[in-house]
């Protein structure tokens, strides 16, 4: 062979050395050969040459394709009588739709021999009574169905089945094809054409109730096929995850945690563990890297649980000793500082309640509270200036020179009365010393990016800058509020005006309510009060109190001992007596009680 190879003249190819083979080899040895292959490699073998396929569609080589099936573990049935060996492995062992060749196609309906996708099932699976509509032109339709192979699963059914009859369409046209030439014949006069109709009849509703039938049990048959492939997908997964959890152990990991990435973490695992590859040596270098970080992960998880009490008792501690550091820390524990929530997750505080031991004492804190203030200082210098700079984006008008916000903090700017935010939710706490706060009662009340509670809620967490804005308008008619006392609104500060403490009536409120039920308001009231009208619509301004009022009002304060400290909870009182709280809700104001006997 390697002589005539040699002979020849040119470029060689692979479809000039197949020729060879078949002319210098027996063909019971290629068939011999061929034989010990699987069915698929036939069927791949079969697309690779017209002469590969020429020898293996052909029925002289139905021994390879019986061979080749019956060596195949575990086993699969007889091919049936209506297919070809070609046509029952192409069944068996491809996943390709049979009508459009679309790829990883595992429905298969028995009964038809048909492996199809949902589109071609829907397409082209016809139901019994509906034939008639969808092929008007077949005259005897109903001896064309009787003769054909069904099933008992439409195309729209999910693999349910019914007791109705549904056909394939390909089926239909040919059938009717034939039937149509038949009746040609018969009404041509050719003799006998009547007599072999009746027989071919005859035949064919033999083969489809054969069919039918051998459909039941191949449906059977693959049912128990895919419970043992299941069984036997178990088998290897569970071979390979012990084989891993081994290895895993053999490296110094704890059982415990090897054996909950293994077991309950299954969801995350499954591509290492969960899986039929056996665990060769080169499969376990691959899996290797992320098996030991899920391992490492759990390993942590556990800890932390373990870990857990001594942990909260150290968070205990150091909430102790951050309650007692803020009432020294430049005296005052209303500064712009972290809440508990967000000091407890600092570094330098979550690196000591992490760490390893049973040490539950203060003293392991003090080196984190001795770098606490230094920390704090540039913590707050960072909130300020982003205060800052969402005050400044506020109220600098589009286009206009924009003043730097670390310059601005640092030369007081938000000390100023027009340095107030808006914040989510009412009757939120508020920092005396570095800024004031507007809640607001429109636009965070019920927004569409999130539910915001009403009242009550804690202290406002400055991490959440972006829970915190500003609304120019609101300064625009601060601004009217501080011009009314005398006061530049660019220079005034919040203790300018609380100094001079001025009352006054809302204008807005006096068109819509009478004068001795209208609410006299401190300048801190009035800034918490803009929101109330809404900032879209006209303002109307402000209007200080007369002496006479101003002397009423006074009186009426002083008789509420729990009023006499100014700021954001200060109550708006009314001629008439009555004041209303920050929720809106009325009270009549009662007379301090006498001082108790020391």
């Amino acid at each position: 062979m390697t002589t005539k190879i040699a002979k020849k003249k040119g470029k060689v190819t692979a479809r000039s050395l197949m020729k060879d083979l078949f002319s210098t080899l027996p063909l019971d040895l290629i068939y011999e050969t061929f034989g010990h292959l699987h069915p698929l490699d036939l069927l791949h073998l079969a697309r690779t040459s017209k002469m590969l396929r020429s020898h293996l569609m052909s029925k002289r080589s139905i021994s390879i394709w019986i061979t080749a099936r019956e060596a195949v573990i575990p086993p699969v049935p007889e091919c049936p009588k209506d297919q070809s060996e070609p046509q029952w492995a192409m069944l068996l062992f491809t996943h390709d739709c049979t009508i459009c060749g679309s790829p990883r196609i595992q429905k298969v309906d028995w009964n038809l021999r048909l492996r199809g996708c949902e589109t071609c099932f829907k397409e082209h699976i016809i139901y019994s009574r509906t034939a008639s509509k969808a092929y008007p032109d077949i005259e005897d339709l109903d001896t064309v169905l009787e003769l054909l192979p069904w099933t008992n699963t439409g195309g729209w059914a999910h693999g349910h089945s019914s007791s109705r009859k549904f056909y394939l369409s390909t089926h239909i046209v040919e059938m009717a094809e034939i039937v149509e030439d038949f009746q040609l014949r018969i009404d041509a006069g050719v003799k006998g054409a009547r007599a072999e109709f009746d027989e071919f009849k005859e035949k064919k509703k033999a083969s489809a109730a054969e069919q039918s039938e051998s459909g039941k049990e191949l449906k059977e048959w693959a049912l128990k096929a895919a419970r043992m492939r299941h069984v036997t997908d178990d088998q290897l997964k569970d071979e390979r995850k012990q084989a891993m959890v081994a290895k895993l152990i053999d490296l110094g990991h704890d059982s415990r945690d090897v054996q909950k990435v293994a077991d309950t973490w299954r969801y995350r695992s499954r591509n290492i563990f969960d899986r039929t590859t056996p665990l060769s040596d080169s499969v376990w270098k691959r899996a290797k890297p992320k098996a030991e970080m899920l391992v490492e992960e759990a390993k942590q998880r556990r800890l932390d649980i373990e870990r857990w009490p001594t942990r909260e008792a150290r968070r205990t501690v150091a909430k102790s000793r951050y309650a007692t550091f803020k009432k020294t820390y430049d005296a005052s524990p209303d500064k712009l500082l972290p809440i508990y929530s967000a000091f407890i997750n600092l570094p330098m505080i979550k690196e000591v309640i992490r760490s390893d031991g049973d040490d539950v004492s203060p003293d392991i804190f003090d080196d984190a509270f001795d770098k606490l203030p230094a920390f704090l200082d540039e913590w707050r210098r960072d909130r300020r200036v982003e205060l800052a700079r969402i005050l400044l984006d506020a109220q600098v008008p589009p286009g206009a020179v924009k003043p730097d916000p670390i310059a601005a903090e640092q030369e007081g700017f938000l000390s100023l009365a027009t340095s107030f935010f808006s914040v989510c939710g009412r009757w939120s706490r508020y920092d005396q010393t570095t800024t004031h706060w507007m809640t607001t009662m429109h636009g965070h009340f019920n927004r569409s990016d999130g539910y915001h509670p009403t009242f009550p809620i804690p202290k406002v967490n400055y991490e959440d800058i972006n829970c915190i804005h500003a609304v120019p308008e609101s300064f625009e008619r601060a601004k009217l509020l501080i011009e009314l006392v005398g006061l530049d609104p660019k220079t005034a500060t919040r203790l300018d005006m609380d100094e001079i403490d001025a009352r006054f009536w809302c204008t807005e409120c006096s068109v819509l309510i009478h004068r001795s039920t209208n609410v006299a308001r401190n300048w801190r009231n009035c800034i918490m009060h803009l929101n109330f009208h809404g900032v879209t619509s006209p303002w109307k301004g402000w209007e200080v109190l007369t002496l006479e009022d101003r002397a009423t009002i006074e009186k009426l304060e002083s008789n509420a001992s729990s009023h006499q400290v100014i700021g954001w909870n200060t109550v708006a009182i009314c001629l008439e007596g009555t004041a209303v709280n920050l929720r809106g809700l009325p009270f009549k104001l009662e007379a301090a009680p006498p001082p108790a006997d020391i």
